[in-house]
């Protein structure tokens, strides 16, 4: 389960023009709670604070004020216990390009504690759910993204992670993998796995989010079942919501 209560984070910047340092409220507040068995949207546009949310919970990042916890462990007092039980998909994750998937998956297994035996079972597996099986041992040198993508996934999950986050998850992917993405998204609910999910693909997030909450300026807004929060916006999609509350902060600026 992830728990948020409260939480702040600010951040000090110099402009570049006046060399004036100001600061900016990433975060405002925000408190939200995601169940196990259950896949939560957690969407927003670039520079509302979603990212910071989400390094926050990962533990990547300590919150200015307010709590944390992720599988009953608060962040900031067990980080370890944290990353432990918790599997994060970031944008910003490559893969090294001299490994093969079977040796990055090796290590990183080495680095989760993971029984050689187990890691080698385990990623084997998760590769070919992903169809990538067939390049175990080719260097990634020469893979396209959306099998660098790939990688990562199975990275991620390697540790088999009570807690999953998936930021952009189908980044790079072909539609028939992309589905794919999506199936083990569905597994890992039935699996009674807790998950976040970050993307901007809104049409997903219909489909497959048990509930989504949109971050705007550092608030959170929705925090409902997809069909709950289109029919109190009167909206006909996710697009028109973003739209509704980008027009409702010009306003309250």
């Amino acid at each position: 389960m992830i728990q948020l209560s409260e939480v702040h984070k600010s951040f000090t910047v110099k402009d570049r023009k006046t060399r004036l340092t100001k600061r900016i409220d990433a975060v405002r507040g925000i408190s939200l709670e995601v169940r196990p068995g259950e896949i939560y949207g957690l969407l927003g546009p670039n520079g509302a604070g979603k990212s910071t949310t989400l390094r926050m919970i990962a533990g990547l990042m300590e919150p200015d004020t307010g709590t944390i916890h992720v599988c009953g462990h608060e962040t900031r007092q067990r980080p370890e216990a944290v990353r432990g039980c918790l599997g994060y998909l970031s944008t910003d994750m490559g893969v090294y390009a001299r490994f093969t998937p079977r040796e990055l998956l090796r290590i990183f297994g080495e680095f989760q504690d993971v029984e050689p035996k187990v890691a080698e079972r385990r990623g084997m597996h998760l590769l070919d759910k992903l169809q990538l099986a067939d390049f175990a041992d080719v260097r990634m040198e020469g893979f396209s993204s959306g099998q660098k993508q790939k990688v990562s996934i199975a990275r991620a999950l390697l540790h088999d992670p009570k807690v999953v986050i998936f930021d952009e998850p189908t980044t790079g992917l072909d539609v028939l993998t992309a589905k794919t993405v999506l199936d083990l998204l569905r597994i890992m609910r039935e699996e009674g796995r807790t998950v976040i999910v970050s993307t901007h693909v809104m049409p997903m997030v219909e489909d497959i989010c048990d509930r989504v909450g949109i971050i705007f300026d550092g608030k959170l807004h929705g925090d409902a079942p997809p069909r709950d929060l289109l029919q109190s916006r009167r909206a006909k999609n996710l697009d028109e919501v973003f739209f509704q509350l980008a027009a409702e902060s010009e306003e309250n600026h």
